[in-house]
């Protein structure tokens, strides 16, 4: 059965805008709109109770992201991604997200630090309590309070982008008998540069649990599979 929209009411024409990207975003990263999948303006708009060029602004907008593509005489449809698109989301995640770590060992407050330790408490936590539901929201609080201790708007502007895509993709890696335990060592090592302040150990830190996470997902998501 095809994804039905919820209606939706705003007041301002570009937030609307906005929020039918993001609806229609998440709906594809979600799975929700599979691959191959026709967006149609007209029924998108007749769901969500707006009008038309919203609709057709948000998938211009998608368009950009290569989330959707155009094909003649079909129309727009969902992309999907390859091994291949994972693996540059990836690479690029990686470097980004190890630049921010280091840039923010330097910048880094003492209340940034003790907020990052809580968080990793919590999730030895939850992983005690046989609890991942919470996993994936932990760890995303975790990187983006590093992201932000780096105080570079630009920066944090791509990188959360990208994470929006790379955390669908890895919370798979959490059903990984082990991953979380390692999670946790790989994140006190991140948090033992950014106390000692040291940048070039904060990248190096970050750098091997990016990469570490990609690695896995990659083995989980396409053991049986070809390119």
């Amino acid at each position: 059965m095809e994804y039905q929209f919820s209606p939706i009411r705003f007041d301002n024409r570009g937030y609307i805008r906005d929020s039918v990207f993001s609806i229609l975003r998440n709906a594809i990263l979600d799975g929700k709109l599979e691959p191959g999948q026709r967006l149609v303006e007209r029924n998108i708009a007749d769901q969500l109770r707006i009008s038309r060029t919203p609709v057709r602004e948000a998938i211009r907008q998608l368009q950009y992201e290569r989330l959707v593509t155009y094909i003649p005489r079909k129309g727009v449809v969902v992309s999907g991604f390859s091994k291949d698109d994972i693996e540059e989301i990836q690479l690029i995640r990686t470097t980004l997200e190890a630049l921010s770590c280091s840039i923010a060992a330097v910048k880094i407050s003492n209340k940034e630090l003790d907020y990052l330790t809580s968080i990793i408490n919590q999730i030895s936590d939850e992983c005690e309590k046989g609890n991942n539901g919470k996993l994936s929201s932990l760890n995303k609080k975790f990187h983006e309070c590093i992201w932000k201790a780096a105080d570079s708007p630009h920066l944090y502007y791509f990188i959360n982008t990208l994470c929006e895509y790379v955390n669908k993709f890895t919370h798979l890696t959490y059903t990984k008998p082990g991953r979380i335990e390692e999670v946790v060592l790989e994140h006190n090592e991140i948090i033992d540069a950014l106390q000692k302040h040291d940048g070039s150990a904060a990248y190096e830190a970050m750098k091997k649990h990016a990469e570490k996470s990609g690695e896995i997902f990659l083995k989980m998501a396409y053991a049986d599979k070809k390119h």
